[in-house]
């Protein structure tokens, strides 16, 4: 058929939405599809002719500028079509929201309306109070059906239940695991906007990059709690010469998943602190070791050689070069060449 609206003339093609036939001085809901990018909003008037001869066939007004392209899952589509076309602006909106699976933006809002900002916010106070919309976020705006919201809602909160579950030596869920477990659909301002929700409401703490039940602290079992007594205190009797953490947790009575866990615990507790990959000490030698360098500066200067630090330390090689390149980032040394400036 030929499409006219305005001064705009193309081609397309017809599709019916819950019948096959028009009869005449019938009227249907309809899909259009143009073969050209044509612009017309909510409301505009248009003429269709058939295509050969060219005569007129029928007439009709736009619902919809941005349709969707017909499916026939799509069982709300003829529903939608007559909120749009019957409904307030309340109705209209929330209509379109529910549709939209990855949220309603503001451009998209005006595209398919036409609406004045004012009508937007007009329409926007009432839904507020209703329930059926949320807006997660602001700049720039974006709306979400009050239902896909509350799931979201459920969903983060059973994540975070079962991981918690399942890792009980770990104080909480990553933030950034926890919004991708949600899937690609839920996009991260909803994700945000829902998790700040639930840690209003005291169900969520969020502290950091972690995320865990409200109040929840970790519970160690008797022989997990002894397991991490004696980790901390292998590392302590070991001053700089530390054994490997594999000698460590092979000690232990738990079995080596646990014992990991329970380092870990150490290190986030920053009782223990990794230098290097294979290197962990005692924040308490850490900090003697700090001290010594204070005093050598006092006494001998600001400047200090490895075989130098090795004969301070009373260590090997094997430890001296992890410690000092720790002592750089840690900005208590600086190397300069083969020496290291005590900062």
């Amino acid at each position: 058929m030929h499409f006219h609206a305005g001064t705009v003339e193309t081609i397309g093609e017809v599709f019916f939405h819950n019948q096959r036939e028009l009869p005449p001085d019938g009227s249907a809901l309809a899909n259009l599809k143009l073969q050209d990018e044509v612009l017309v909003l909510p409301g505009d008037r248009f003429i269709v002719r058939q295509f050969s001869p060219v005569v007129t066939i029928g007439g009709g007004a736009v619902l919809d500028p941005l349709a969707r392209r017909p499916m026939l899952r799509d069982t709300g589509r003829a529903v939608f079509l007559e909120t749009v076309e019957r409904g307030s602006h309340e109705e209209v909106l929330a209509a379109m929201t529910e549709r939209a699976l990855l949220g309603l933006g503001h451009e998209e809002i005006v595209a398919r309306t036409g609406w004045m900002e004012t009508e937007i916010q007009d329409a926007l106070k009432k839904l507020h109070g209703m329930g059926r919309v949320r807006t997660v976020s602001t700049e720039p705006l974006l709306l979400v059906s009050g239902k896909l919201f509350e799931d979201v809602r459920m969903k983060i909160i059973e994540k975070v239940e079962r991981f918690q579950k399942e890792n009980p030596l770990l104080p909480g869920m990553s933030r950034e695991d926890l919004r991708a477990s949600l899937g690609k659909r839920v996009r991260s301002e909803t994700f945000r906007a829902a998790l700040e929700e639930l840690v209003a409401q005291k169900k969520l703490d969020a502290p950091g990059e972690l995320v865990k039940k409200a109040g929840s602290e970790i519970a160690l079992l008797p022989e997990e709690a002894k397991a991490k007594e004696q980790i901390e205190a292998a590392f302590a009797a070991a001053g700089l010469a530390v054994p490997t953490v594999k000698e460590v947790l092979a000690k232990l009575a738990v079995e080596s998943k646990r014992a990991e866990k329970l380092l870990q615990l150490l290190l986030r507790e920053k009782i223990l602190v990794r230098v290097s990959p294979e290197l962990v000490f005692h924040r308490q030698a850490l900090a003697q070791l700090k001290e010594q360098l204070a005093a050598y500066k006092k006494t001998r200067g600001d400047r200090i050689t490895v075989p130098l630090f090795k004969e301070l330390t009373g260590i090997t090689r094997k430890y001296a070069i992890p410690l000092l390149e720790y002592l750089d980032r840690e900005r208590v040394t600086r190397r300069a060449g083969d020496e290291r400036v005590i900062l």
